[in-house]
């Protein structure tokens, strides 16, 4: 359906939320209440947009709401590929979720015939109400042509994904999006940046990655690796490599990986950790187990963490340095500890002005963000 260059800027202020008045929507657009009436009259009468009621009576009729029409818009299969696993969910543009389950996967040449079937098994329960497959991948990805240009954790190179995806599933919308530009919508439309025009995420977890949001634009750059904070060198001395290729960047010195690398190394050369029984027991260490020994207080897991909440720190003064954003929101385990928040904070403060005027804050998304990410990355794209 084409709509016209008014009922377009509507539609998408009344999509960047779950719920807006008419007098909001004046205000935004700044229009006349007589002119959002007549914008809406034709969205209203096709039950694209619909009103709600909402809230409670101050003395007279309660407040309507307006809101996208959900049936309208139609269900969401989404799935999230995370280095180690794969997320199937269902859900609808107002992040409601239907359902989702995990899958642990062995990635090699078998991925993309496995992904189909997944695919198809959730589509042919219910394809007359799912419109849209969204797919979130780690790694560099090509979210106007659908494809993965490379992926270090799955190996993918160069896999032309929603073009192989089309000729299975000709009757919905196939999107492709990276991971991490796909949190930083989930924060727009589910979490602290909804009334944030430019703002920065940081995702720290296996890898480290950025994404940039300018006048509520996701900016994915000339070769689409815009907001790869995790590649940049921080310390062109160090031994360390990064899945990259190079040595020395921020991935290879202060992601989740590195940290548990680096531990799991010193307590095998007999350095004391409250971690070593973990070690010996599981044979490996967790992110979880990590931030418990810093509640712990343990000194080598909170001397080696710390000293990654250090380079993170001096990786953000580059992002505020360069792009001045409204926010940088952060988005990992190691930000949920507020000891290590606070080795970060005075770190910052040693060399960030005043007149930066950042705002710091932690997603509360991190334990749906892999649910929230494929419903964002629809909605972004609903009326492109």
């Amino acid at each position: 359906m084409k709509f016209t260059s008014s009922q377009y800027k509507l539609l998408e202020e009344v999509k960047n939320r779950k719920t807006i008045s008419r007098k909001k929507i004046a205000e935004l657009l700044e229009l006349t209440p007589a002119a959002v009436t007549k914008t809406l009259e034709h969205l209203l009468e096709e039950k694209i947009i619909l009103e709600i009621t909402q809230g409670r009576s101050t003395g007279g009729r309660k407040p309507m709401e307006l809101c996208l029409n959900t049936e309208w818009v139609g269900d969401i299969l989404g799935i999230s590929i995370t280095p180690r696993k794969i997320i199937v969910s269902k859900g609808n543009i107002l992040g409601e979720i239907y359902f989702s389950y995990e899958e642990k996967f062995e990635f090699g040449e078998d991925f993309l015939n496995y992904l189909k079937e997944v695919i198809k098994k959730e589509y042919n329960k219910d394809r007359e109400k799912i419109k849209t497959i969204s797919i979130v991948v780690t790694g560099l990805i090509n979210s106007e042509k659908g494809e993965i240009i490379f992926s270090t954790h799955h190996k993918f190179k160069k896999i032309k994904l929603k073009e192989k995806l089309e000729r299975e599933f000709p009757e919905v919308k196939i999107l492709i999006e990276n991971d991490v530009r796909a949190m930083a919508l989930s924060e727009k439309y589910f979490g602290k940046c909804e009334d944030t025009k430019n703002y920065v995420l940081v995702n720290v977890s296996e890898g480290i990655g950025g994404a940039i949001v300018v006048n509520n634009q996701l900016i994915s750059g000339q070769g689409f690796i815009a907001g790869e904070i995790g590649h940049v060198i921080m310390d062109r001395n160090s031994l360390r490599k990064c899945s990259c290729g190079k040595r020395g960047c921020l991935e290879a010195l202060a992601s989740n990986s590195a940290i548990i690398t680096r531990l799991e190394s010193m307590i095998h050369l007999n350095n004391y950790s409250c971690l070593k029984e973990t070690l010996k027991k599981n044979e490996k260490i967790v992110i979880e187990d990590v931030i418990k020994a810093v509640e712990k207080r343990d000194f080598l897991t909170t001397k080696v963490t710390s000293e990654a909440m250090v380079i993170i720190a001096h990786s953000i003064d580059m992002i505020i340095s360069m792009l001045n954003p409204e926010k940088i929101v952060l988005m990992g385990e190691l930000f949920q500890d507020r000891f290590l928040m606070n080795v970060m904070n005075l770190e910052l403060q040693k060399f960030t002005l005043d007149e930066q005027k950042y705002e710091l804050v932690i997603s509360e998304n991190l334990s749906k963000i892999h649910l929230y990410n494929p419903i964002s990355v629809a909605k972004y794209n609903l009326f492109k």
